[in-house]
């Protein structure tokens, strides 16, 4: 299996998911023709994909999807809960409902998604599994409840958010409600939340990470990093940890 972020943060959310001639996307938040000049970098061809994966409806996740999957009659995977408050250019396209818990084939890829908190409709997360491999596309979660946390053990590759840095958001530039937000348990995910669950409740068998939804004003790429790798120390021999940023595309992780 073969995992790129095309790009991650509050403009805009994708990453591509390929094992065999099985082609897909986790979200398309960013614009259609940037997605599409994103996969062109990493030598995927868009008229190949057979889905895209639609966490939840907010803006920098779907802001593409409707373009991207008329163009190349694309079905986009989405919770009937999620379609609902989605935008009508979304709505008619092709579509097929998605419920937390249950799975799914995709060629050869089985992806099984559950439930996240997050301040949407009907947040979702996924877990990829080809085979003994096994990937978890975690973002847009405010914090890590037990049930998420047990989705997450076993994982051989972890892409999952970390945010903010608390000190950062607090001192930061955005308003007092926008702070309240995102500190919240249906906000996002901070660099000491994740830390804490690698250090204390993470199996540490999967050594690969990649950190994504960074934000631009209330964190920093090697804050985060070094968050990350401090925690994973303990967890797992030479962990690896990537970043994935809004404007580049990350590096192409492979199990």
């Amino acid at each position: 299996m073969r995992i790129c972020v095309l790009g991650s943060g509050s403009s805009g959310n994708c990453t591509f998911v390929e094992h065999g001639s099985t082609r897909l996307l986790i979200d398309a938040g960013l614009l259609a023709k940037e997605i599409v000049e994103r996969l062109t970098r990493i030598q995927v061809d868009p008229s190949t994909l057979e889905a895209i994966f639609v966490s939840h409806e907010h803006h920098d996740h779907i802001q593409g999807a409707g373009a991207l999957a008329r163009k190349f009659k694309i079905p986009i995977y989405i919770s009937p809960r999620a379609l609902n408050h989605a935008p009508s250019a979304l709505q008619r396209v092709t579509h097929r409902p998605i419920v937390a818990d249950i799975p799914l084939q995709l060629g050869a890829i089985t992806i099984t998604p559950f439930a996240t908190p997050h301040d949407s409709v009907d947040p979702l997360a996924f877990a990829l599994r080809t085979g003994c491999s096994r990937v978890c596309v975690v973002t847009d979660v405010g914090y890590l409840p037990e049930a998420v946390r047990e989705r997450l053990q076993s994982a051989d590759v972890l892409v999952i958010e970390s945010n903010h840095d608390i000190e950062m958001l607090r001192t930061g530039p955005y308003p007092w409600h926008l702070k309240q937000r995102v500190m919240s348990n249906v906000g996002h995910l901070s660099n000491e939340a994740l830390a804490f669950f690698f250090s204390e409740y993470f199996d540490g068998s999967g050594r690969r990470v990649m950190l994504t939804h960074l934000s631009r004003q209330n964190n920093h790429p090697q804050i985060a990093y070094v968050s990350a790798v401090r925690a994973l120390d303990g967890k797992c021999k030479d962990p690896d940890v990537r970043l994935s940023l809004q404007d580049e595309v990350s590096d192409i992780l492979e199990i």
